[in-house]
């Protein structure tokens, strides 16, 4: 039996992207993978373990000087991966930043697989010279200032791997907000993920909620908040019947999205939002900056297959916007086929239990 353990942040035991390591954990295991999430570096037993995945926000979280930039402890958790090394088979450094881009290059040296959520296509951004920084948010606008990061040598950049992505999480709706507390424990025959069909009735033009301005916690401007700043400002000019504003309760927030016709899920933090598969789920269509630039596990994100693809500057969003509208029948096929996709990945174990064994093998 392959050993694989996990080291993760205590606060992703309940609700994180470690959901599927629950739910296909009998997969895994039949496949010959034995999983054990560990929280607590000072616990972990690494005899006999075949491959160690480390979760980058368990040193965000736990390690000292915690309240600094993850770059402030850099030197520390590279002293750990080098003595893990020494008894571990192999070592995954998981980089569950939400862009494709990581902060994180530093560890690459001492790690056999650095993980991400999401990879751009082109690598080579990825690669410079020494200390050489690159905008860690390629969609922007050169001009618009925002956070950089050091990119990696070239003997390196082969380590980067794809994962897996936020579609492989719980979204399941648990009343009470027991959902943090259930979600690993709750088996899906006893509470299935509930799809709204597309072709149901939709009395909502389009769905858009959250929260405006997260930049005023940053230094750079007009940088995480951006297209969702543009999105908000151009639904209030919109002559239909809209859901948008300030987040709402869950319940109000899926009966609105059950009931809409459009969802638009601009990039924030990085490029792949929780949005964005609870509009595969509620069975609306799906309008989404160009995702062309990606490769992600499931590979959800066909452009006007799965979803509509917008410029990332959403100049031609006002356009979708009315077309879309104007001939809803002729673009429900797009929402169909995003809902069907996702619903046969997440319900096929062999999906992720195979990106599992092409990683850590």
């Amino acid at each position: 039996m392959f050993s694989l353990k996990i080291l993760a942040s205590p606060l992703l035991r309940h609700f994180s992207d470690l959901h599927p390591f629950h739910k296909w954990n009998k997969q895994l295991v039949e496949s010959g993978i034995n999983v054990e999430l560990v929280f607590d570096h000072k616990k972990i037993n690494l005899d006999k373990t075949d491959c160690l995945i480390v979760n980058h926000m368990y040193f965000h979280h736990r390690w000292n000087n915690k309240a600094l930039d993850a770059s402030a402890n850099e030197e520390e958790w590279i002293e750990y991966l080098i003595e893990v090394k020494k008894k571990v088979g192999k070592v995954i450094w998981w980089c569950a930043q939400d862009t494709a881009c990581s902060t994180g290059f530093g560890v690459i040296p001492y790690v056999d697989v650095f993980l991400k959520n999401q990879v751009l296509k082109n690598t080579d951004y990825y690669v410079g010279e020494k200390d050489q920084e690159r905008n860690l948010r390629v969609w922007l606008d050169q001009n618009i200032e925002q956070k950089r990061f050091k990119v990696c040598s070239i003997e390196h950049v082969h380590k980067i791997q794809v994962g897996w992505n936020l579609g492989f999480m719980d979204y399941r709706y648990f009343p009470f907000k027991l959902h943090s507390l259930l979600s690993n424990y709750t088996p899906y025959k006893l509470l299935p993920l509930k799809f709204t069909d597309v072709d149901s009735a939709r009395e909502i033009d389009l769905t858009f909620r959250g929260k405006m301005n997260y930049d005023n916690q940053f230094p750079q401007q007009n940088a995480i908040s951006y297209q969702r700043n543009v999105v908000f400002k151009m639904l209030g000019e919109l002559p239909y019947k809209i859901a948008h504003g300030a987040v709402v309760k869950k319940k109000q927030y899926w009966d609105e999205f059950r009931n809409s016709k459009i969802c638009i899920s601009p990039f924030g933090y990085g490029e792949v939002c929780y949005r964005d598969f609870e509009a595969f789920i509620a069975g609306a269509l799906l309008l989404k900056p160009s995702m062309e630039h990606l490769t992600t596990h499931g590979d959800l994100f066909v452009p006007n297959e799965t979803y509509v693809p917008l410029e990332w500057n959403l100049a031609d969003l006002r356009g979708q916007i009315d077309d879309v509208l104007l001939n809803f029948k002729e673009y429900k096929h797009i929402a169909k086929n995003g809902q069907d996709l996702y619903r046969k990945t997440i319900n096929d174990p062999s999906i992720f239990v195979d990106a599992v064994k092409r990683i850590v093998k």
